[in-house]
């Protein structure tokens, strides 16, 4: 059944230049009158009574919607005629040729809807399937070189812990093997009967050294003493360092006519008039 522009079709076109022509009437009534009469007969075929401006726009106007929809029933009795034979007509070339590509297509298309899937096992994969596999399997194996640094730099914690535990170490053996030489007990003078540590013997040679005396002067001087007498000293860094305070004194004072430290005779009568027992 051929369609009718004014019963089957819901819409009709307003034109841009149409503007000029509704500006051109002289008041709003006027633009109201010619919008319903264009209302009127798009949609029922009517030609409203008119007057004036309003009737020459009208006749401009309904030109145009008649123009557009002889148009549209032209269309729709085409579309109809190609629905009738099956659909779209297909396309040729120059020679006659139908689009033989197309015809393959829809071929293989059948052939695909028509097998059984699972029979063909080594059948190609969809391209987007091929794709997401493969940037799947480079994921895997990025996280895998993540995990493989992850595990490298651990290892690299561990051995620079281990390192710091042994830097630790030696120099806690450092400080210990310091602090026993401190405390580390040898043997001075001319016989040997002088027991002194390390750390006693530097802080009197640096304090004789200070005041210009011989620290080895004071040792020999106690050594030869003890071995005379036949007697040991238990503590022979407080008799020195009592005998270098006293001679630090004389010293400092430095009188002409008073006896020097260190002076065999005055030496000779300190020792034998000092009383050593409570050293003993």
């Amino acid at each position: 059944m051929a369609k009718n522009f004014h019963t089957d079709n819901k819409a009709f076109m307003l034109y841009k230049d149409w503007e000029d022509i509704f500006q051109a009437l002289d008041s709003n009534e006027e633009i109201g009158e010619l919008v319903m009469a264009l209302f009127a007969y798009a949609k029922r075929g009517e030609t409203p009574k008119l007057s004036g401006g309003v009737k020459i726009a009208f006749l401009m106007m309904r030109a145009a919607i008649e123009r557009d929809g002889i148009a549209w029933e032209e269309m729709c009795a085409q579309r109809s005629e190609c629905g009738k034979k099956g659909g779209r007509p297909k396309k040729s070339d120059e020679s006659g040729n139908t689009d033989e590509k197309a015809e393959q297509t829809a071929a293989s298309a059948d052939n695909a809807e028509e097998k059984p899937q699972g029979i063909n096992d080594t059948a190609e994969k969809p391209k987007a399937f091929s794709q997401t596999k493969r940037f799947s399997e480079k994921a895997k194996k990025a996280d895998k070189d993540i995990d493989k640094d992850k595990d490298t730099d651990i290892d690299i914690d561990k051995d620079t812990d281990k390192d710091k535990d042994k830097d630790k170490a030696i120099d806690k053996e450092k400080k210990k093997d310091a602090g026993t030489a401190k405390s580390v007990v040898r043997s001075f003078g001319t016989h040997k009967n002088i027991m002194l540590t390390s750390e006693q013997y530097n802080e009197l040679e640096s304090r004789c050294r200070s005041v210009g005396l011989s620290l080895e002067s004071y040792i020999s001087k106690l050594s030869q003493w003890l071995f005379t007498k036949g007697r040991h000293c238990t503590d022979p860094y407080r008799i020195i360092s009592g005998w270098l305070d006293n001679d630090s004194k004389r010293k400092t004072a430095a009188k002409p006519k008073e006896r020097q430290g260190c002076d065999l005779s005055w030496y000779d009568d300190f020792a034998m008039n000092f009383d050593l027992s409570k050293f003993f």
